[in-house]
């Protein structure tokens, strides 16, 4: 799925910029993702921001609440973003398959 997103390279770019706007805001990279997803608009990395299974994000997972991402933040994302493919086009959405 990275590779088909836009590479390893770029992947690492997103990871790059989402750290960077975690530690700004005090917050952790996944509370990031979730902001970005939770907004409505098209956001790298939606398919992998749900941390099922994954112990002891309780208290981590209420702290996407404590921010906003602003105009920067998101001009960061969107550098990124936008030289990625779009997932949804190319493999549809989950379940799509079962769709057809």
């Amino acid at each position: 799925m990275i590779d088909t997103w836009g590479g390893w390279p770029l992947f690492q770019e997103l990871l790059q910029a989402t750290d960077q706007i975690a530690r700004r805001h005090g917050v952790s990279i996944a509370n990031v993702a979730v902001r970005a997803i939770s907004t409505g608009r098209p956001s790298p990395g939606s398919s992998s921001a749900h941390g099922w299974g994954w112990p002891n994000t309780g208290a981590d997972n209420a702290g996407v609440f404590s921010f906003q991402l602003d105009a920067a933040d998101w001009a960061r994302l969107d550098a990124v973003h936008g030289r990625s493919r779009d997932l949804f086009a190319l493999i549809g959405d989950c379940g799509d398959e079962y769709r057809r």
